[in-house]
């Protein structure tokens, strides 16, 4: 859910978009069932099942790790955090500068919660295995690769016109739209007195305008001649 996508004149705290991330989508494979006609749940933002035991659904991520912390899941890593997916994503970013390859409009958010959340529970070990230390590594050089791509794009914006940086996540658009905002609203105030200047240089130029003497004053007649020849 692209909460913040919206929201264009407003900058959120990290916090904030965090817990708009919240809401995100995970895969979980749940160990119980309930006993409603549909089993799932039925919460403000959607019905979430069927629980089951051993088929996978979605939830929300807070559901996935409420349902985690009590053993009653298991949380699957997504699909783009798989090593492979991550490696070939950090090397299209690095040889494609003015492109931003698509990844979740959550994924620095989803990416800290599964590395951060029950750590004491070693959540993170369960979900990447051996390979958490890998995943770990891809995405913080992920983040770093695209962080310099938005800052080198910035340095090159000179004119009030049509910016566009495809697949910023929320956290990305969220650190560039302060600076977006305020720049553009400079160009356009520096443009609007470019504009106006020029105005008055060429209203100076033009012949002033005639007092009321001489527009009452009659038109001079042409006198008209013959020739007698």
């Amino acid at each position: 859910m692209n909460t913040l996508s919206g929201q264009n004149n407003l900058v959120f705290t990290p916090r904030e978009v965090d817990f708009f991330a919240q809401d995100e989508l995970i895969t979980i494979v749940p160990n119980f069932s309930i006993l409603t006609p549909r089993r799932t749940f039925e919460c403000i933002m959607g019905e979430f099942g069927p629980f089951q035991p051993n088929r996978e659904c979605q939830v929300p991520l807070w559901m996935a790790l409420a349902l985690w912390k009590r053993k009653k899941c298991t949380i699957k890593a997504p699909e783009w955090m798989r090593p492979e997916f991550l490696q070939t994503v950090l090397e299209l970013e690095r040889s494609e500068p003015g492109n931003f390859q698509p990844l979740p409009f959550h994924y620095q958010e989803i990416a800290q919660f599964l590395f951060t959340a029950g750590t004491q529970e070693s959540l993170p070990k369960e979900v990447f295995g051996d390979e958490e230390a890998r995943v770990r590594d891809l995405v913080n050089l992920i983040q770093k690769t695209r962080q310099t791509k938005i800052l080198q794009g910035l340095s090159l914006l000179q004119e009030a016109a049509a910016v566009k940086l495809n697949n910023l996540s929320a956290m990305e658009l969220n650190n560039v739209r302060a600076f977006f905002t305020g720049a553009l609203d400079e160009f356009t105030r520096h443009a609007t007195m470019k504009d106006q200047a020029i105005v008055q240089a060429v209203g100076t130029t033009q012949e002033p305008p005639l007092t009321p003497q001489e527009e009452a004053r009659p038109a001079r007649q042409l006198r008209r001649t013959t020739n007698n020849n």
